[in-house]
């Protein structure tokens, strides 16, 4: 249930809080589990879908699709295993400390805290849960008699995505304040419609907009 009123912080995931990308750091994991087999062939799509994304020229329908083959058909309770076990191993250690005092900040405050990244449900979820975040908005993925079939559903959380799913997930709700971090330009439109957004590690886009906006710039590293 959402309060009458939300002093919001909302923060990006992959090269923000964590240091990597959550979806390639899984996909290497996949790699080592034996879910992909062409290993080369699957590395070369993925660098390929990172230049298109480092561009802001990335397919998100193209990249979801490419992404979600090695989960078709797999239950979803074993997926959710091999999750609990990658973020343990791959993930929580990859954290940036300063992520977490600012996350510890707002949570201190009373704030709600949504994460909100363009990589997938299955894997943004339960990090967001351990991390005391009190929502995480992210691509769903579509399930028929307990497995994936290899499809996302409902919004696509990239670009003006993340701001849709937001609006989605708000409604009517009033805001007294907004906090917003992300390190990529693909989060204009979130940035755009926060009252204090943060450039945390930008890229170089990102970067030249927030000194012209004199907007905070942050490091974590």
């Amino acid at each position: 249930m959402i309060p009458s009123a939300l002093r919001l912080a909302l923060f990006d995931l992959d090269d923000t809080l964590l240091d990597g990308d959550i979806t390639g750091l899984w996909n290497e994991w996949l790699i080592e589990q034996g879910w992909i087999t062409d290993v080369s062939e699957y590395r070369r799509i993925w660098d390929s879908h990172m230049v298109d994304y480092a561009a802001g020229t990335l397919d998100m329908e193209a990249h979801l699709a490419f992404l979600l083959t090695p989960l078709v058909g797999r239950k979803v309770q074993d997926v959710a295993n091999q999750v609990q076990v990658f973020l343990d191993s791959r993930i929580i250690p990859r954290l940036f400390p300063g992520g977490l005092a600012q996350l510890a900040w707002h949570r201190e405050k009373g704030h709600t805290i949504v994460i909100i990244s363009a990589s997938t449900l299955q894997l943004v979820l339960p990090l967001a849960k351990r991390l005391g975040c009190d929502v995480a908005l992210a691509t769903d993925l579509e399930q028929q008699e307990g497995c994936y079939t290899g499809l996302a559903q409902g919004t696509r959380t990239f670009k003006e995505g993340k701001l849709a799913a937001l609006k989605e997930w708000l409604g009517d709700t009033p805001l007294l304040e907004t906090w917003g971090y992300s390190d990529s330009h693909n989060d204009l439109p979130l940035l755009e419609s926060v009252e204090k957004p943060h450039a945390v590690h930008p890229d170089p886009v990102l970067a030249d907009i927030a000194r012209q906006r004199d907007w905070a710039i942050l490091s974590w590293r």
